[in-house]
């Protein structure tokens, strides 16, 4: 492939930054004193393009590395257009404006444009300038005469071949460059010019523009000229001979000094274009050859006129010199501060030439060139000079034109910069030459207050941006800012990938770490292939960090239906404001379980120096009053709970002081487990411990429903101002936070509202996402799961090595993933491997803050993702990690929903026994990355006992780096509920975590399969065997098999796994609604019941159906009651049929005799009654007596509101529970009807299959019926 010269790079870049614009057209205007022959006109333009290459070249890209495609044979556009007088200059420019698609059309395109009987065509050459300059039209329309002549004549033109083609050049300019890194090459040589003489130049020439300057450009211009008179140029002539200089030389110093007296400051720096045709040999060659050079002035205090022209000619000498140095390769290694909405070095122009004549010949047409101006401009400003002069040679004045910017100025601003040009030429031409600087007055009185006013304004201007913007926004906020979103992790590997770093930061600019043009290009392909997003290279222009890049492409995502989020005014919130989401899910936990502290948020600290009381005190309270939502109380009204913004109160304060060691940890644990009631209480509140030695123990706590773990960093960082405030007798000075909790939950209430927009796509994403996933995680326990989770929980620790974490890191920069990603994995692999089938759902959490005002503010904004990983075919861990970052980065990207609206409308099963969708969670905490600002309130963290389980397990990891910020290990806690797992089996998954982690981290290609767990469980008579025939460690389930001495193993198709001590456990092979069943436990249970005498279960159309014997007076509602408080509502059997006898081995239950039983019944009218609730709650939906509450659109809340209803309606209060657990018609009208009876498990679709039934005694030993 043959590359671009590097000119052309540039411009190639450019155009696939700004897309296809008029911006870069270069077209060459012909007005023709008569009508050409249209035939040989067309020929000779085919001629010209197939002379030079460069014509009937385009420009595509592999892998974002752009190459020349030369046609052979190009179809070239040739058009003709036929209009009126009153059209044909309207139409000439519209053509000259054409965007060109240099990817795949041919840079040059020609229209003939005629005025019939007029005589006067007009004949436009539409050129990209990739493919020709100023230089080149002088060469273009030579070759155009020539042929032209030749083909009126009936022949091909007769020229001499090129001595070489642009693609020659292109590569001969690399060879002759050579390797910038080279000591001895051209390039390197020339970069230590460059890199010295700019060095530390402004990164923007300030002057008194109309606007601040936009985001993005939009290219739009226009012009305005004026004249210097002859007597002034004849004056600048006689100065520049004297002073060994040119004119331009002499336009340089006056541009500088007239850009100093418009407000640019003393360090002037004007770009001028120079014609990069060192070869004779490019002479006659259409190309883009021309190249830039940014020329630096020093207009320093003491400086005169003739100074300033000596040092401009001594610069401008040594920069020609070493003009040979692409533009675009001194951006590259000098790297200044890019911008998107401005030119890298400098934003003015100048070029300077002697006025040419506009008559060309065209065979024995005479042509005349028209500057036409397409309105556009390529900087903020381009002064061009053209001088003029008499026949005779003498100087005859200087055209002077300004092209400007019109997103900066407008037409009386262009015109004054031009004036003071002119006027500072007329100044060098006029004033002595030791005349110093600050002498030159170049303004009147008027135009300097002008000149001030604009600058305030617009300075003005700016600031309110930047405000508008925030700190945040631009990722220069003080300290390190957590990770919202896994998905910048990825970014943040990609940057190091595409940069070559080990490391990039979510805020390091990409192009202060060496980033340019093209490696934003091949950054963008890596982000839309590894995240999906639509990244272009101008994203990455307009956000150069990781944070600012993964926002932006979200905005772009989701901008068109996503509400902004703003303050409303007091006066304008509703009367009652609902809960957010995650409020919502905390508030109905607690109305289900009761009043617990399993939602606290404690922070205990031990001091490092005494604080005072008092301060302290007030601290609080600024704190309370600054953030609403920690004095927020969320009460019920009709069954919906609002949020109620208390006034005036003050977080209460306890002062204690503690008795010894064990005093303090007595006073530590009472204060983390202080439960609150929302309702009446506010979420916030804290406790100050004087210890014996004169210490204290600072203690913080806050309802889960009122902050998250992000929250607690807003806290203590406000605590910290407000308190340091309050010791030095004052009110904390701070800047008001820019919303409140309640401005996010009416904001997130408009995000989601209804079936449409950001909420119905996420829906749909996460109905497809978890189609046909389980609803328990089958993980073998060491106890059975009780009827209801009791939130009861303890923490073990483990820590994983610096090497394993290196290991770990690396495969995440392999595979486009994170750290976050490669743990999931390793988790999903061990589940797997302990129980957990080839279908893990786990969870995470998520920062949930997607707007920056939302980052300074304490709240409950964390949400939960369910991750599903498919683990199927034993794949390598390193395919695993892939599986893992395509599925997360999709649920990432549809983080907005709410669990509990996603629990709402997917409507799994709902058990009080354990978490909807996901039971077992993972988080990874990075390690910060900058360290903590000193803060009056520093000190040591205290543990306390721990005593909450959300999930039945949770892994958090936190990552340790060393000084110098290399990975330095994992540590790790498991948090388990002790109603499930024993300690023993925690700290064994817990090290097997860690086991995991290792075994991949030093081989990630090895098989899921692959880590050993220690040696094999002893074998028996029988054993676990896994799925390849061998014995499996302890604790990991297999298939159990029969072992005699001189055969082999004899699968049973029982399932169990060993313990260390070689038992064998049982484990579930049968299903219910999805649920691993055991039916034996079902008969225990109904066995323990006083009246029964045996029993037996089995599993019928996805059923459990239990056989009773005995029993007499207990109805069948009294005995699934029984069951249904001693069991999870999938276990309890959905019918309780009292037979005469137990069935025999193989024999049909559905046969044997049933005994008739007394059953509770509802009052004839109370089915009917509670059906009509249970339609009104449901808003009319059409419900049977049998359905589901929860299968039939109903959720938490509406169960609240069923409840209501039913007190109202039949005067008795029922508990959720009893929601859960009867929640059909038919159950709830019994469960109204008895004390005692609970309702049955709800029938699951689908069906099962029916084993052989078993016979149980309430003794547990078999006999016959």
């Amino acid at each position: 492939m043959i590359p671009l010269s590097y000119a052309q790079r540039r411009l190639w870049f450019l155009n696939r930054l700004e897309g296809s614009s008029p911006a870069y057209n270069a077209p060459v205007v012909l007005r023709l004193d008569g009508a050409p022959d249209r035939g040989a006109l067309a020929a000779a333009v085919r001629d010209v393009v197939e002379r030079h290459e460069v014509l009937r070249t385009v420009y595509p890209a592999k892998d974002a590395e752009p190459y020349q495609h030369i046609a052979v044979d190009p179809d070239v556009r040739f058009e003709v257009q036929e209009c009126t007088a009153g059209e044909v200059d309207a139409a000439v420019t519209a053509f000259a404006r054409t965007p060109v698609d240099i990817t795949k059309e041919l840079p040059l395109q020609a229209r003939l444009f005629t005025v019939p009987g007029s005589g006067q065509d007009v004949l436009v050459l539409l050129i990209h300038h990739i493919a020709t300059d100023g230089w080149s039209v002088g060469c273009l329309l030579a070759d155009l005469d020539a042929s032209y002549r030749a083909r009126v004549e009936g022949r091909a033109p007769d020229r001499e071949p090129l001595p070489v083609q642009y693609a020659d050049y292109a590569l001969w300019q690399r060879d002759m460059l050579g390797d910038p890194e080279d000591p001895q090459s051209t390039a390197h040589e020339q970069l230590a010019h460059w890199r010295e003489a700019l060095d530390g130049i402004p990164a923007v020439t300030r002057l008194p523009a109309d606007r601040p300057r936009p985001t993005e450009p939009s290219h739009r211009g226009a012009t305005v000229t004026q004249l210097l008179d002859a007597t002034a140029h004849r004056a600048l002539t006689r100065l520049t001979r004297a002073h060994r200089a040119t004119f331009f030389m002499a336009a340089r110093s006056a541009l500088s000094l007239a850009l100093r007296v418009a407000g640019a400051g003393r360090d002037v720096v004007v770009g001028t274009p120079v014609a990069g045709r060192p070869e004779e040999d490019l002479h006659e060659l259409v190309g883009f050859f021309v190249n830039s050079l940014a020329l630096r002035a020093d207009l320093s205090d003491g400086l005169g006129l003739g100074g300033l022209l000596e040092q401009v000619r001594d610069t401008d000498l040594a920069a020609y010199a070493h003009e040979d140095l692409p533009f675009d390769l001194l951006v590259e290694h000098l790297n200044p501060e890019r911008s998107l909405g401005r030119h890298p070095f400098f934003q003015v122009m100048l070029t300077a030439q002697t006025a040419q004549g506009t008559t060309v010949p065209l065979g024995p047409i005479r042509a005349t060139i028209d500057g036409t101006d397409l309105a556009t401009a390529k900087f903020d400003l381009s002064f061009h000079c053209a001088e003029t002069h008499r026949p005779d040679g003498e100087p005859d004045g200087v055209r002077l034109g300004l092209q400007y910017a019109t997103d900066l100025y407008d037409e009386d601003t262009a015109q004054l910069l031009l004036t003071l040009f002119r006027r500072a030429l007329t100044a060098f031409a006029e004033q002595p030459v030791d005349t110093p600087l600050d002498r030159v007055d170049l303004l009147t009185d008027r135009e300097r207050q002008e000149l001030d006013r604009r600058h305030e304004a617009l300075t003005r201007a700016e600031q309110r941006r930047a405000t508008t913007r925030g700190a945040s926004r631009d990722g220069e906020g003080p300290g390190p800012r957590p990770s919202a979103d896994p998905r910048e992790e990825v970014l943040r590997s990609l940057f190091a990938e595409i940069l070559g770093r080990d490391e990039v930061l979510a805020s390091d600019n990409f192009f202060k770490l060496g980033g340019h043009s093209l490696l934003a290009g091949k950054l963008a392909n890596r982000i839309r292939a590894t995240l999906g997003l639509r990244a272009a290279i101008r994203d990455i222009f307009l956000a150069p960090t990781p944070g600012q890049l993964l926002r932006r492409l979200g905005e772009d995502r989701d901008d068109s239906v996503r509400p902004a989020l703003r303050p409303v005014p007091k006066e304008l919130r509703p009367g009652r404001t609902p809960l957010s989401a995650a409020q919502q899910r905390l508030w109905f936990v607690g109305q289900l379980e009761g009043p617990s502290a399993t939602y606290n948020i404690p922070v205990v600290t031990r001091l490092r120096r005494r604080i005072d009381p008092d301060a302290f005190a007030a601290a609080l309270a600024d704190i309370a009053e600054r953030h609403e939502v920690l004095r927020t109380v969320y009460r019920p009204a009709d069954g919906e709970p609002y949020q109620e913004v208390l006034e005036g109160v003050r977080p209460v304060l306890e002062r204690l002081v503690t008795d010894g060691p064990q005093g303090l940890r007595a006073a530590v644990d009472a204060a983390a487990g202080h439960v609150f009631d929302i309702g009446a209480e506010i979420p916030f509140r804290a406790w100050l411990m004087e210890e014996a030695d004169g210490g204290q123990v600072m203690a913080l706590l806050v309802h889960h429903i009122a902050g998250d773990g992000w929250s607690t960093g807003c806290l203590l960082a406000d605590l910290d101002t407000a308190y340091r405030a309050r010791a030095q007798g004052r009110a904390p000075a701070w800047q008001p936070l820019p919303v409140q909790y309640i401005d996010y939950t009416l904001w997130q209430n408009d995000l989601l509202d209804g079936e449409h927009g950001i909420a119905g796509e996420q829906l749909a994403f996460w109905r497809k996402a978890l189609d046909g996933m389980g609803p328990l995680l089958a993980l073998p326990t060491d106890r059975p799961r009780p009827a209801a989770s009791d939130g009861v929980g303890a923490l073990t620790g483990f820590e994983v090595s610096a090497a394993t974490h290196r290991g770990l890191l690396r495969i995440a920069r392999r595979n486009g993933a994170t750290l976050f990603m490669v743990v999931q994995a390793a988790l999903a692999s061990l589940l797997t491997r302990h129980g957990a089938g080839p279908d893990v759902a786990l969870g995470t959490t998520v920062a949930g803050r997607a707007d920056d005002a939302l980052h300074p503010l304490v709240g409950f904004f964390v949400n939960t993702l369910v991750l599903r990983t498919d683990t199927s075919g034993d794949p390598a861990f390193a395919e695993l990690v892939r599986r893992v970052r395509d599925a997360g980065l999709a649920a990432y990207s549809h983080q907005d929903l709410p669990f509990d609206r996603l629990v709402e409308h997917l409507s799994p099963h709902r058990s009080a026994a354990h978490a909807p969708l996901v039971q077992v969670m993972v988080q990874v905490h990075a390690a910060g990355t900058a360290p903590a600002a000193p803060s009056a309130l520093d000190g040591d963290p205290l543990l306390f006992r721990s005593t909450g389980a959300k999930s039945d397990l949770t892994f958090a990891l936190t990552e340790r780096t060393e000084p110098d910020g290399g990975p330095a290990g994992l540590q790790g806690v498991l948090e388990y509920a002790t109603a499930l797992y024993d300690d023993d089996t925690a700290r064994l998954l817990a090290r097997r975590l860690a086991e995991t982690l290792d075994a991949f981290a030093d081989d990630p290609d090895a098989p899921l399969s692959g880590p050993g767990y220690g040696p094999a469980a002893p074998v028996g008579r029988e054993a676990v065997l896994d799925e390849r025939g061998l014995p499996v460690p302890a604790r990991v389930p297999g298939e159990v098999h029969a072992i005699a001495p001189g055969s082999a193993p004899r699968a049973t198709g029982r399932r169990a796994y060993p313990g260390a001590d070689g038992s064998l456990h049982p484990l579930a092979t049968q299903t219910v609604g999805g649920y691993p069943v055991e039916p034996g436990r079902v008969e225990e249970v109904l066995g323990r019941h006083p009246a029964v005498t045996g029993v037996a279960v089995a599993v019928r159309d996805d059923r459990l159906i239990a056989y009773v014997l005995g029993a007499p007076g207990a109805g069948e509602a009294e005995l699934r009651g029984w069951a249904s408080e001693r069991l999870p509502e999938y276990l309890a059997p959905a019918r309780v049929i009292r037979v005469t006898r137990l069935p025999e081995p193989g024999e049909d239950a559905a046969e044997l005799p049933e005994e008739s039983a007394p059953a509770a019944q509802a009052p004839a009218d109370w089915e009917e009654r509670l059906l009509g609730v249970f339609r009104e709650v449901l808003d009319g939906r059409a419900i049977g007596r049998g359905d589901n509450f929860f299968k039939s659109g109903g959720h938490s809340l509406l169960a609240v509101r069923l409840l209501n209803r039913i007190r109202s309606e039949f005067g008795q209060d029922l508990t959720l529970r009893d929601v859960f657990r009867n929640p059909t018609v038919t159950s709830l009208a019994r469960r109204l009807a008895t004390d005692d009876a609970a309702a049955p498990a709800p029938a699951a679709p689908g069906r099962g299959a029916s084993p052989a039934l078993r016979r149980r005694t309430r003794a547990g030993t078999r006999r016959r019926g």
